[in-house]
């Protein structure tokens, strides 16, 4: 057995017991030929439903949380397996694993941004995983993605020939910050990672953007010109103009005053919207940008809140449901993504940030929310 990957045996021993034992070997052949480790597979269960036996696993052979916003249901966890290995192998998590490793997939899987913590879920995974002494953190079983892992430590920025990092806008990452940074993914494989470390290796990366005073912008939605810094944003302010917090008008602030590049990235879809010939005092009740309220309705730390200091979120209000489906697909094509309709949350990882759409979810049959997170 490839290393790492756990025999049968005792991949069926780490579900004895658990209601999801009858079907382990349906299960870890689903996973194999999805080209997804057993060991994660297993972890996951445990760690988002204790192997099916609570919330909204019961009942629904839903062990892996997937597409819960959805009321999705499986006939068995067999089933419920193959769909977890196809959604993987999509939505862009084999790059975000090649990446970020474990930490990566799980940024967008159960983002913090719905209130959940990463750092945590990954070590339940990895603790639990461990039980069918396979490695969990590997989560790809493919043979290119074996190789990877068993590679030396990849640097999380890559630098090209002319010294400015690739797939991101950081420019000459210190030998010390990409030491840190080498560490927590250490750490975050072996599910030992505090969050401690985690915010002082931010705290040393920002640091070092902010020294090295050179970035590029990405040819991705709303990437900016490197001319354009936070103090000089030619933005469009669709007569909205600026104003503070709670103002619902385009709030500075934040990282480098502009959110840590992410308003003018949220502004970007804005700026789409009014093309399209919306008009935020016409088309619909302004609902949102910065504001003092921290939670989500759902309990999650919003983009719009005025202490989260890299990211930003506008809300799209429209005066009906038809409205809305309307300029959801004018903005989206213009982001790329036709196929998002709405009725799920979408979370979409691009040049160094996470975006976060929204429309035809709970709380939001009246708006469009786009949030963006720098990462």
């Amino acid at each position: 057995m490839a290393t790492g990957i756990p025999s049968y045996k005792d991949f069926a021993r780490s579900l004895s017991g658990t209601p999801m034992s009858r079907e382990a070997r349906g299960i870890y052949n689903a996973a194999r030929r999805s080209g997804i480790n057993p060991a994660f597979v297993s972890g996951l269960a445990a760690a988002e439903s204790s192997y099916g036996t609570k919330g909204y696993a019961r009942g629904t052979y839903n062990p892996y949380g997937l597409g819960v916003h959805l009321g999705m249901k499986f006939p068995n966890y067999t089933q419920a397996t193959q769909k977890l290995g196809s959604t993987l192998q999509s939505l862009g998590y084999p790059g975000l694993y090649k990446k970020r490793g474990i930490a990566g997939v799980i940024s967008q899987y159960t983002p913090a941004s719905d209130g959940n913590d990463e750092s945590a879920h990954i070590r339940n995974i990895i603790s639990y995983g461990k039980r069918t002494k396979g490695n969990p953190s590997l989560i790809y079983t493919g043979a290119a993605m074996q190789q990877m892992n068993a590679a030396p430590m990849a640097d999380p920025y890559p630098q090209g020939r002319d010294g400015v990092a690739k797939e991101t806008n950081v420019a000459y990452i210190s030998d010390k910050v990409k030491r840190m940074l080498s560490e927590q993914y250490r750490r975050t494989l072996s599910g030992t990672l505090s969050p401690e470390f985690a915010r002082e290796t931010t705290s040393a990366l920002l640091s070092n953007i902010a020294q090295s005073g050179r970035s590029r912008a990405l040819a991705t939605p709303g990437a900016l010109p490197p001319s354009q810094s936070p103090t000089t944003l030619n933005l469009d302010q669709m007569g909205i103009g600026y104003g503070g917090v709670d103002s619902k008008k385009i709030t500075k602030g934040g990282e480098g005053g502009d959110w840590g590049g992410s308003m003018p990235r949220a502004l970007q879809f804005l700026s789409w919207a009014k093309g399209s010939g919306y008009k935020p005092n016409t088309s619909g009740n302004w609902l949102s940008q910065k504001r003092s309220r921290k939670n989500t309705a759902s309990g999650g730390v919003s983009d719009h809140w005025s202490g989260s200091a890299g990211s930003y979120a506008v809300d799209l209000g429209v005066p009906n449901v038809k409205s809305g489906d309307k300029l959801l697909s004018q903005i989206m094509a213009q982001f790329g993504r036709k196929d998002y309709k709405g009725g799920s949350w979408l979370n979409v990882n691009k040049g160094g940030y996470r975006y976060q759409i929204g429309w035809r979810v709970p709380g939001h049959y009246d708006h469009i929310h786009v949030g963006v997170r720098k990462n």
